[in-house]
């Protein structure tokens, strides 16, 4: 229950770890790109603005100079300036706002009364007098007005920029540390993620380990003896051995004493075996009180169930009273007497018959038929 509620926990917690993450990201990409826009818009709006001033001057220097020297050329130069003007007005008009189209909008005015001004007195005789009350001062408004907009603009850009430095000046502040604690986060969510599936595999490990392990004795159970058994008989060219042990006497101690003093003896029985079988043989019980031995490589085996015969019939005092328990044994080789290990377990089962039948304490099978 609380490894579930841990991993509940774990996963909103990332959740909530990821989420923020992209809400931060988020957030920064949008604040850095409104900047930029804000930036980028400044800028855009001035080259516009510059350019009109550029066409306004190139203006009035092509009237000055048809002034100077009246000629075709120096007119057609004039009517290109002044149709300059008039393009580059309409590229500010493209990207102005409302502030800068009521500028664009007296400065076109003003121009038209220049421009009308200038062509009204281009073709005036040499040498006669022009008051220049019109053109003049339009003129200077013109260049007074796009001196006050380029202003107004640049300080937008200025601003506009110092806004972005400060925009990323704080992400440089808040997202690193947004970052940190969310793989901070992440990594505790991790570790414990870790620690919570070691825990369950230490759990699933013990499970498989008592699930494969006789309750009372300790020994390997049957699931457990069939698992090596196959893994045994299945190597090539394998050669094997079952020894099956039925204990002798132990109804009479169940009677006698109860069985609490009968687990007691199956509990040191299983504790003779282990101390007697060889490293790489198994020890299991399957039943009651009948114990089976597993050898893998088959030789020995007799010799094995003579020393097993010994130290089960070794007297033995539990609770203050001497128990003397003996056992039989049927052996079973591998592949001589089956070709599988359930066969070989009911060939052992079938000499241990025989061994019972012939007197308790007996070994039946293999190469060896002696009576202890």
């Amino acid at each position: 229950m609380v490894s579930s509620r841990l991993r509940v926990v774990t996963s909103i917690g990332m959740a909530m770890a990821l989420l923020g993450l992209a809400l931060v990201s988020a957030t920064a990409v949008i604040a850095i790109t409104r900047a930029n826009h804000r930036v980028a818009a400044a800028r855009a709006v001035l080259t516009p603005f510059l350019e009109l001033q550029r066409t306004v001057s190139g203006e009035a220097v092509a009237e000055a100079g048809y002034r100077r020297v009246p000629s075709a050329g120096a007119r057609r130069r004039l009517e290109h300036a002044i149709a300059s003007v008039s393009v580059a007005a309409g590229g500010v008009q493209l990207l102005a706002d409302r502030r800068d189209l009521a500028t664009l909008s007296y400065l076109t005015l003003l121009n038209e009364r220049y421009v009308h001004e200038v062509r009204a007195t281009l073709d005036e005789p040499a040498g006669a007098r022009h008051d220049d009350r019109v053109a003049g001062p339009a003129l200077d408004a013109i260049e007074a007005l796009l001196d006050g907009a380029i202003d107004g603009h640049r300080h937008e850009a200025a601003v506009a920029v110092l806004d972005q430095q400060q925009v990323i000046g704080r992400l440089e502040l808040a997202l690193p540390a947004v970052f940190v604690l969310a793989f901070a986060l992440l990594g505790w969510m991790w570790f414990t993620m870790l620690a919570d599936h070691r825990r369950l595999r230490v759990h699933a490990d013990a499970s498989e380990v008592l699930a494969r392990t006789d309750a009372l004795t300790g020994l390997a159970n049957r699931l457990a003896l069939e698992a090596v058994a196959g893994a045994a008989l299945g190597r090539p060219r394998a050669e094997a051995a079952v020894l099956l042990l039925d204990l002798d006497g132990f109804k009479p101690v169940n009677d006698t004493h109860g069985h609490a003093v009968g687990d007691l003896v199956l509990v040191e029985v299983a504790r003779r075996l282990s101390a007697t079988v060889r490293p790489g043989e198994l020890a299991a019980r399957i039943g009651g009180d009948e114990f089976v031995v597993l050898v893998p490589r088959g030789d020995g085996a007799e010799r094995l169930a003579e020393r097993l015969l010994e130290a089960v019939s070794a007297p033995m005092v539990l609770g203050g009273t001497e128990i003397a328990v003996g056992t039989s044994i049927g052996i079973a080789h591998y592949p001589a007497d089956a070709d599988d290990y359930a066969a070989l377990l009911q060939v052992a089962d079938e000499r241990l018959y025989e061994a019972k039948s012939a007197g308790r304490g007996v070994v039946r099978g293999g190469r060896l038929r002696s009576a202890v």
